[in-house]
Formats: structure tokens, C-alpha cells, sequence
């Protein structure tokens, strides 16, 4: 006479989201900016395109916080872009064959 008995439901227990090691470089657009805060100081590095930046940040920010300041110095102009040495080496390359044939052209 009591009815039937009630199952009790299990609760699906989701993960937390995880904040990721590596972020996407404004820049070249590849997922190669890694970002380390050690004492206040954010240091920040593009692998695939050496666009590097570093700056204070609050003790409360982490990785996430200061790549989203650095995504918005980047895109106010306040970094200072760096060619890499490999495409100094090809141009200074370039420049120097094309001085090698006008000195041997006869005049």
C-alpha cells in the first residue's frame, strides 16, 4: 500500500574548465604564445614568430589575465615588433647578391 519506492538521481559531475598552457599569437596566428608570471613580472613569448613582451601585472591575474593584456597592448601598438635574425640574414643575403651583380656588370 506504501507505492513504489524512489531512485534517486545521480548528478552528472562536469569538470572545471582548465586554463590552457598555450594561446593564440596575434601576430602569426598560431597557437604558440606561452606565458610565465614570476614575482609581478609577466613575460610573454610567441614560439612560431619571437613577438615577445613583458610587463607588471597585479598579484590576483594569471596566465589568461595576462595574455588578454597583452592581446590589448598588441593591438593599441604600445609593443615594439622585432624581425627575427633569420629574416635579417635572408635580406642582408639578397642585398648582398644583387651588389655582387651590378659590380660585375661592364660598363
Amino acid at each position: 500500500m506504501g507505492g513504489r519506492r524512489k531512485r534517486r538521481k545521480q548528478l552528472l559531475l562536469r569538470p572545471k574548465p582548465k586554463i590552457p598552457n598555450t594561446f593564440e599569437c596575434p601576430r602569426c596566428g598560431k597557437v604558440a604564445i606561452t606565458v610565465e608570471i614570476k614575482n609581478g613580472i609577466a613575460k610573454i613569448k610567441c614560439g612560431n614568430c619571437g613577438l615577445e613582451d613583458q610587463f607588471e601585472v597585479p598579484p590576483i591575474f594569471d596566465e589568461a589575465n595576462a595574455y588578454g593584456k597583452f592581446i590589448d597592448r598588441y593591438f593599441e601598438g604600445k609593443i615594439e615588433i622585432k624581425e627575427s635574425n633569420v629574416e635579417e640574414k635572408e635580406e642582408n643575403e639578397t642585398e648582398r647578391e644583387s651588389e655582387e651583380d651590378n659590380s660585375g656588370e661592364v660598363e
